[in-house]
């Protein structure tokens, strides 16, 4: 069914975009795939996986310890400035570590199996369920 601008409501609008599945496609992603590699995207903004987020908050920390001038002056923009060149790589290889720990706790807790035995019956489960 195809609406013309003038014509077309919010509720056929709306019935459109329900109907419709959009998924961004990005040509990184594309060339990647292109190459062997497999993309796996994080949770955008995620302090836990995403180190550059740790190195953000550090500074950002930083920056509000130490201004004293107005928002968006030019003493905050030499702070920022001053904030980012303290950055090490020393820095990022322990945001980057620490994220890469987090990741294995989190995968390692996902894939813990549930055994459940079918052949072994109780009567205790009986009262639990009874409840």
């Amino acid at each position: 069914m195809i609406y013309t601008l003038k014509k077309i409501t919010q509720r056929q609008l709306l019935e459109v975009l329900h109907t419709r599945k959009f998924e961004k496609q990005y040509k990184i992603d594309a060339m990647a795939r292109d190459r062997g590699f497999r993309v796996i995207k994080l949770p955008p903004y995620h302090c836990i996986f995403n180190p550059i987020e740790l190195i953000w908050s550090q500074m950002k920390n930083n920056i509000r310890r130490n201004n004293t001038a107005p928002k968006f002056s030019s003493a905050t923009i030499d702070i920022i400035r001053e904030e980012a060149s303290k950055i090490t790589a020393e820095m990022w290889a322990n945001c980057v570590r620490h994220s890469t720990k987090e990741e294995d706790q989190y995968r390692a807790r996902l894939i813990t199996p549930l055994i459940i035995n079918l052949e072994e019956s109780s009567d205790d489960d009986s009262d639990y369920f009874d409840q």
